[in-house]
C-alpha cells in the first residue's frame, strides 16, 4: 500500500513541515521554497484556521501569512487548477491576476489571484504567462483547454517560486510506534502508562481511544519500555521494542479489571415485608432463549414476558435486544441491608498483544436476596458482555429511526454533521459516516472517512476471514465493462446470516434507512447503474478494529436470522423496501 501523509505541522522557528503518514510515518521536509515545503505550488491560502481544498494542514510563516499544506504535489497542484476553473474561469489570464470591477458594489474590486495590494506584479505576472504558453493574455480561461492549462499551472509556479533554491532541499523519514491498550475487546481509556527510552522517563495516559502519543524513532537503535501499573501501584515493564526505521502498531492487552457485586450478610429474615424489585438490563447475546435466560437468572419465562411489555412471543427474541430482568419472584422473606463485596485481586497486564483474552469484568446488579431460601448471601451478576458495543449504537438508532427515510434523518440526525463532515444524507452517501459514527459512540476504533472502504487502508482494522456479530462488512463495485473496481462501494456490519447463506448487514444508507440488508458474499450481490456506469457489487472483506481481535476469537458464527422479521418486529419499521442506493455507496 502507498503511503498517504493524512496530516502536516510546520516549524516556522526550524523552516520544517512534519508529514505524518497513515502508516505512521513522519517525513520531516526543510529547506527549498515555501510552496516545495507544503506542497503548495499556488500558494494557495486558508480561509481563516479552516482547513480547505483538501488541505491536510495549515503552515504559518514568520513574515509571509499562513498558505495550505498538501499531502502531495500532485494534490497541490490539482486544487490550484480546480480553483482556477472554479473562481476565475470567466477572466482572461491577466484579469484573473489583477481582479474585476465587482458589479454588486460600485467601486470595489473582486480579488484577483496576485493583484498588486498584495505586493505583486499582475502585468509582469500575466506576460511571464503569455511568453510561456504563446497565449494573449486577453484569453479567457474558458476558452483554454485543460491540456493547454497545464502550461499556464507550469508558468505561474515557475513564478510562483516552487522550483527555487532546490539545492537547499532536505528530507528525512522518521519511523514511530503507536500503542493501544485494550481489554480484548475495546479500548481502554485513561490508563496511567510510562515511557522509559534510555534515562528518561515519560508519564502518560491513554486517550479516549485507548491509544497513547505516538512514539517518535529519534534515537534509532535506543530501546523504549512500556510500564503499567500492578494492583500494588508498583510500576512493571510489560512490553519493550527498539526504535528503528520502520513505523509499527501495537495493540496491548490490559486486563487489570476489579470485580463487584452488592450482597448480603448472611442473616435471619428480619420481616416478613416483600421487598422491592431492583432490575438491571440484560443485553441479548448470540444463541440464547428467554429460557436459557429464566433458569440463569433463577426467575421464570412468564416473569420475563411480563415486566417486557414488547416481548409477544416467548420463542422470539433477538441479538442486541436489551431486556430488563429483575430475577427470581419476590421472597416473603426480606435479607439485611446490602454492603458492596470487597474487590477481587486483579491479574497484571498482558505483554504485546499476544495474551489470553481477559476475563469479562461483572456488571454490579443490585440484588439483594436469600441464596435458596436458606438466608445465604447470593450474587448473581450478569455477564458484562463486549459482543461488538457498537451494535448498541447501531441498533438503538435503527429503532430510533424506525424505517425513517434520509430527508427525514438529515435534519435532526445527520450522521455527516455528527462525524465532524460536512455534507447532507439526501445527496452525500453515508453508509461509512454511519458505520464511523458507531464505532465512534462505542468508544471503538474508527476514522472521520465517508469512503465505504475506509476499513480498507486503515491500520486501526484487521482483516478477518470468517464473519462474527458485529464485523464491519465492506463490498466494492466493479464496472461490467472492463471488470476494474469503480473506487465505489458499501459498508455495514455483520448481523447475523441467513437460511440461503447470505449476510444480514445492519447499516446506514440501506433502501435510504437504517436497517437490515442481506448480502451475497460470493459472486454479485447487486447490479445497477450509477450515473449511467453499469456496475457490479461484489463482497470485499470483513474487517473488525484491531482492539478487538482477542474478543472476536471467542466468537462462534453469526445468529441465523429472518432480516424481514428483525427488521419488522425488532426494528418496528412498518415498511421494508428495498432500493439500489443501498448498493452504490
Amino acid at each position: 500500500m502507498t503511503r498517504e501523509f493524512i496530516s502536516a505541522k510546520y516549524d516556522a522557528s526550524i523552516l520544517t513541515v512534519d508529514y505524518a503518514g497513515d502508516d505512521g510515518t513522519h517525513l520531516l521536509r526543510t529547506g527549498g521554497t515555501i510552496a516545495w515545503r507544503f506542497n503548495n505550488p499556488g500558494n494557495l491560502r486558508p480561509a481563516g484556521t479552516k482547513l480547505i481544498m483538501g488541505a491536510i494542514g495549515i503552515g504559518k510563516t514568520k513574515s509571509n501569512g499562513s498558505f495550505l499544506i498538501f499531502k502531495s504535489y500532485a494534490e497541490g497542484r490539482l486544487q490550484k487548477q480546480k480553483l482556477l476553473r472554479r473562481k476565475y474561469n470567466q477572466r482572461t489570464i491577466y484579469t484573473m491576476l489583477t481582479g474585476i470591477p465587482d458589479p454588486q458594489h460600485p467601486g470595489k474590486m473582486m480579488m484577483g489571484y496576485a493583484p498588486a495590494s498584495d505586493n505583486n506584479d499582475p502585468l509582469a505576472y500575466a506576460n511571464a504567462i503569455g511568453k510561456h504558453t504563446g497565449l494573449p493574455i486577453t484569453t479567457k480561461l474558458a476558452d483554454i483547454s485543460d491540456a493547454k492549462l497545464e502550461e499556464v499551472l507550469d508558468a505561474m509556479e515557475a513564478k510562483e517560486g516552487f522550483h527555487g533554491m532546490k539545492h537547499t532541499r532536505k528530507e528525512k523519514e522518521i519511523g514511530t510506534t503507536s500503542v493501544t491498550v485494550s481489554d480484548g475487546a475495546k479500548p481502554k481509556p485513561d490508563v496511567p502508562v510510562q515511557i522509559k527510552i534510555g534515562d528518561k522517563t515519560y508519564e502518560k495516559k491513554t486517550d479516549q481511544h485507548g491509544q497513547l502519543p505516538k512514539i517518535a524513532h529519534t534515537e534509532p537503535g535506543k530501546k523504549a519500555e512500556i510500564h503499567f501499573a500492578d494492583v500494588a501501584g508498583e510500576w512493571k515493564k510489560q512490553f519493550e521494542f527498539v526504535m528503528d526505521g520502520v513505523s509499527n502498531a501495537y495493540v496491548l492487552l490490559h486486563d487489570l479489571v476489579s470485580y463487584e457485586a452488592p450482597t448480603a450478610p448472611k442473616k435471619p429474615p428480619a420481616s416478613v415485608t416483600t421487598p422491592a424489585r431492583k432490575p438491571f438490563n440484560h443485553l441479548v447475546a448470540r444463541k440464547e432463549t428467554l429460557a436459557i435466560l429464566a433458569e440463569r437468572f433463577k426467575t421464570s419465562v412468564a416473569a420475563i414476558m411480563k415486566d417486557n411489555k414488547a416481548i409477544k412471543d416467548p420463542s422470539k427474541i433477538y441479538v442486541g435486544q436489551i431486556i430488563g430482568i429483575y430475577g427470581p419472584p419476590s421472597s416473603t422473606h426480606q435479607s439485611g441491608a446490602a454492603r458492596p463485596a470487597p474487590k477481587a485481586a486483579a491479574r497484571p497486564a498482558a505483554q504485546g498483544g499476544k495474551a489470553a483474552a481477559p476475563s469479562a469484568p461483572a456488571a454490579g446488579a443490585p440484588l439483594t436476596r436469600s441464596k435458596e431460601g436458606k438466608g445465604e448471601p447470593l450474587a448473581i451478576v450478569p455477564v458484562d458482555q463486549k459482543a461488538a458495543p457498537w451494535m448498541v449504537v447501531a441498533i438503538e438508532e435503527a429503532r430510533k429511526w424506525a424505517g425513517k427515510e434520509e430527508d427525514v434523518i438529515t435534519k435532526t440526525g445527520n450522521f455527516h454533521k455528527r462525524m465532524g463532515m460536512g455534507g447532507e444524507m439526501v445527496n452525500t452517501p453515508w453508509c461509512a459516516a454511519f458505520a464511523n459514527y458507531c464505532l465512534k459512540t462505542a468508544g471503538a476504533p474508527y476514522e472521520k472517512s465517508a469512503s465505504s472502504q475506509f476499513p480498507t487502508s486503515s491500520k486501526k482494522f484487521k482483516k478477518i476471514g470468517k464473519p462474527v456479530y458485529g464485523a464491519i462488512m465492506v463490498m466494492r463495485n466493479y464496472v461490467r465493462s472492463t471488470g476494474k473496481a469503480h473506487g465505489t462501494g458499501h459498508v455495514t456490519f455483520v448481523y447475523g446470516v441467513t437460511s440461503d447463506g447470505r449476510v444480514a448487514g445492519l447499516g446506514g444508507n440501506q433502501g435510504d434507512c437504517l436497517k437490515v440488508s442481506k448480502y451475497r458474499v460470493t459472486g454479485v450481490s447487486g447490479s445497477f447503474k450509477l450515473k449511467g456506469v453499469q456496475l457490479d457489487q461484489k463482497f470485499h472483506a470483513f474487517y473488525i478494529p484491531v482492539t478487538y481481535e482477542e474478543y472476536a476469537k471467542t466468537q462462534g458464527e453469526p445468529e441465523t436470522v429472518d432480516s424481514d422479521d428483525v427488521n419488522k418486529n425488532f426494528l418496528q419499521i412498518a415498511v421494508v423496501k428495498d432500493g439500489a442506493n443501498e448498493k452504490t455507496q
